[in-house]
Formats: C-alpha cells, sequence, structure tokens
C-alpha cells in the first residue's frame, strides 16, 4: 500500500512532468506569500470501510488548490485561472500515477477565495479528488518501525559503511 505521501508526490511529479504552466507545483496548504500561479496539494480527509478480516479500503479525498493573481477586472481572472483548473482536472483525470490505487476521481471544484486572498490580489480554486487503497492489519513491529527513524552517519566519503546511527523515537 503507499503512504499518504507518495501518493502526494506522485500527484505533483505528474503535474510537473506534464508541464503545467504554473511557476510552482508544492505539498503545502495556504496561498498567501507564496509563488503564483501555483498548485499546491494536501490530503484532507480519509475514510475507511471494512472489505475483510484484516482489511480496509481507505478512501482519501486530495485537495489541489489552484491560486492565481488577478487580473484587471474579474472577466480576465476567471478567463486565467479557467485553463489552469481544467488542465489539472485533464492531467490527473483517472490516473493510477503507477501506485497501487484506484484511478484519481475528480469529485469536484470551487472558488475558494476569501476576503485575505482577494485583498492580497489573489484567486484561489480548489478541486477536490478521491482515491482508495487497500489497508491489511500490520504486526506490532512493523507499526512501532513506522514510529521510528533511523539515522544513519557516513564520516568517510566513499566507503560506505556506517560510523554512527542514531534512532528517534516519534510519538507518544
Amino acid at each position: 500500500m503507499p503512504t499518504i505521501a507518495e501518493i502526494e508526490d506522485a500527484i505533483a511529479k505528474r503535474l510537473k512532468d506534464k508541464g503545467l504552466a504554473v511557476l510552482e507545483v508544492d505539498i503545502r496548504k495556504g496561498a498567501v506569500g507564496l509563488v503564483k500561479p501555483a498548485v499546491y496539494i494536501s490530503t484532507e480527509e480519509g475514510r475507511f470501510e471494512k472489505v475483510t478480516q484484516s482489511t480496509f479500503k481507505q478512501r482519501l479525498s486530495v485537495y489541489v488548490y489552484v491560486i492565481f493573481r488577478h487580473l484587471h477586472n474579474e472577466k480576465e481572472r476567471r478567463r486565467g485561472v479557467y485553463p489552469i483548473v481544467e488542465s489539472v482536472i485533464g492531467i490527473l483525470l483517472l490516473q493510477d500515477l503507477g501506485l497501487k490505487i484506484q484511478a484519481l476521481a475528480p469529485l469536484s471544484f470551487r472558488n475558494v477565495t476569501d476576503e485575505e486572498l482577494n485583498a492580497a490580489g489573489l484567486m484561489a480554486y480548489q478541486l477536490v479528488f478521491e482515491t482508495s487503497c487497500c489497508v491489511e492489519r500490520t504486526n506490532d513491529e512493523a507499526l512501532t518501525d513506522l514510529l521510528k527513524v533511523g539515522l544513519e552517519y557516513y564520516l568517510k566519503p566513499g566507503d560506505d559503511v556506517t560510523d554512527a546511527t542514531d534512532t528517534v523515537n516519534v510519538g507518544v
């Protein structure tokens, strides 16, 4: 099963590889103070559905935000953002991104420009895609490993010998 981060990274890679006409594609949320036009990706919601005794289907809602700088008037502004919105939909439509996931399905898009963005001269659209993958029960040892970050230090360049290691425990 791919991780949520792997899915987000694969979406960003596909958008970049297809030459989406924006200055930045990144995994983040928020718009003020960032490069425009841009696309930002974040997974905002997950739901589960039991499939077997030890397997659940994990449904993910992945949000893609299109941020666009205002043009002189409403008509020009909309005409500038619509092609980017349509391109994102077309590039991601029914893609499995080379991962073991259900193909991305577009659910909705909407203008999410708030007063703060508008005051900054920005327009924002939120596109929602859904995908799913199966999650299976894992043994406790594997779960414990998810909460550890292993660090290896190589002090002599080129010898491929680990000179020191650290384990950082994350979580409870």
